[in-house]
């Protein structure tokens, strides 16, 4: 065998082991992934696009959810879990046709409503880098209003570089569960409902 065969052979062996263990890191985190019963209810907070993204992905893999970006606290009987996914849009708040006041003080009814009936709350942040800040830092707004109260977190690493949603996690002591990318709501969503571990 040449010089140029083994360097070649010893590169794909490279590849395949390092394929192998992001294989094994990507099953061990589903594994870890908190499990919460069904039915669900999913709902937005803040009216962003990204609720729908977690409700086609709920259709597909066929999980026991109901849909509802305006939900009230009526739609939570027979439910076990609350899934909020968190994040501003103005385009959405106006095709709603709800105030931005008045969707975080819907969401904190249906949290009220949720920890009175005993429903798991879980908070997502499903918006990536682009989807905090800005000039008026409405989604921060509204994760700061939300997330202290949900049982647990489930958010885009990308979303968290300055810390701001750890922090949260970390003074009221919730649990957190990162995403790299929003590829991984394919595999976070189905196992957060699967009752499976």
């Amino acid at each position: 065998m040449t010089v140029m065969k083994r360097c070649v052979c010893l590169l794909l062996m490279t590849f395949c082991v390092s394929m192998i263990f992001v294989c094994d890191l990507s099953a061990k985190q589903i594994k870890e992934t908190p499990r919460f019963p069904t039915p669900f209810l999913l709902t937005s907070a803040g009216q962003s696009p990204d609720a729908l993204m977690v409700k086609i992905i709920s259709k597909r893999k066929k999980l026991d959810m109901k849909y509802n970006l305006l939900a009230q606290t009526s739609d939570l009987a027979d439910i076990k879990s609350l899934l909020l996914v968190m994040g501003v849009s103005m385009k959405g708040l106006g095709t709603a046709g709800i105030k931005l006041e008045k969707e975080v003080a819907r969401v904190h009814g249906l949290i009220k409503e949720a920890k009175k009936k005993k429903i798991k709350v879980i908070g997502m942040f499903a918006g990536g880098a682009g989807g905090r800040g800005g000039r008026d830092k409405l989604t921060d707004s509204v994760i700061s209003q939300v997330a202290p109260r949900v049982d647990h977190l489930v958010v885009i690493k990308s979303g968290d570089k300055d810390g701001f949603i750890k922090g949260l996690a970390e003074k009221n002591n919730i649990p957190i569960t990162y995403m790299k990318n929003i590829l991984e709501l394919k595999k976070i969503v189905p196992a957060l409902f699967s009752g499976k571990k």
